[in-house]
């Protein structure tokens, strides 16, 4: 199957002397339809960079060398004003602070109805303020957060942590986007919720038909989700294929560390951090 976004040779540096210092190396990475990707690596090997990167919002990094390319299309080459007509309908970003991604001075039901209303087929606010309000609420229902009429009254503060994951999962999806890339969005909440949020993904994953890219330091959640698995080590993908011979039978010595790390009995920070 060809791939839905497909990186080769990815070469990024941070401004620096000469020329710059090299947070990716010629990286490569592929990612299939529907499928579901496990990115994870020790904290600093540039995930997120990478993540950022997709998006072309790498700055104040800069692409050196290599090719994005999704759904045949290349990025590195797109300007802003080309990049924004790409973000959100074709891939998007979660990310690990929900907190983060929203505005504290304003009400949820603003923060959704900025997010909805541009994306194409959705309803708009002013001609359709009833229809896109049920559309809306029928959604948070359907991600397990009721009363969702007063829900949207409050403000983000007001929000459990889990439930402003779900809010941010329910954004990214609003474009029905073609790539969804989460990143390290289980790492705050604990295991009850995680399961949850798990399941909310892969239900949205089926009624979208997204491909996910999921980056987490915890290896218990790739091999719980993720169809393969990518291990990042300094910029480099080191070793990738299917979740459970990755994790049952790693190749690389960098993947074997981490997988021992985070077997019972040992100390995980050894191998993740």
């Amino acid at each position: 199957m060809r791939p839905l976004l497909q990186v080769e040779n990815l070469e990024v540096v941070f401004p620096g002397p000469g020329q710059g210092t090299p947070v990716l190396d010629c990286l490569d990475l592929a990612l299939h339809p529907r499928e579901i990707l496990g990115l994870v690596g020790e904290s600093g090997c540039g995930k997120s960079v990478l993540a950022r990167t997709l998006l072309r919002l790498e700055a104040p990094a800069r692409i050196v060398a290599g090719s994005i390319r999704l759904a045949g299309v290349e990025l590195t080459g797109r300007s802003r004003r080309q990049m924004r007509s790409i973000r959100g309908r074709w891939i998007t970003l979660a990310i690990q602070n929900p907190d983060g991604a929203m505005d504290p001075l304003y009400p949820m039901a603003r923060q959704f109805r900025e997010v909805y209303a541009p994306a194409p087929g959705t309803f708009t606010w002013r001609k359709e303020k009833t229809a896109w309000q049920e559309h809306l609420f029928r959604r948070l229902r359907e991600v397990g957060i009721g009363s969702p009429e007063e829900r949207c009254r409050q403000y983000p503060h007001q929000w459990s942590r889990g439930m402003l994951q779900r809010a941010q999962l329910v954004m990214v999806f609003a474009a029905r986007p073609r790539v969804v890339i989460l990143d390290e969005i289980t790492s705050a909440l604990d295991s009850t919720v995680t399961l949850q949020i798990l399941g909310l993904i892969r239900r949205l994953r089926r009624q979208y038909g997204s491909a996910i890219i999921l980056i987490t330091h915890d290896l218990a959640v790739a091999g719980e989700i993720c169809d393969r698995i990518a291990v990042m080590c300094r910029g480099r993908i080191v070793e990738h294929g299917p979740a459970p011979e990755v994790l049952a039978r790693p190749k690389h010595p960098y993947t074997g560390m981490l997988v021992d790390g985070c077997r019972p009995g040992t100390d995980p920070s050894a191998g993740m951090v």
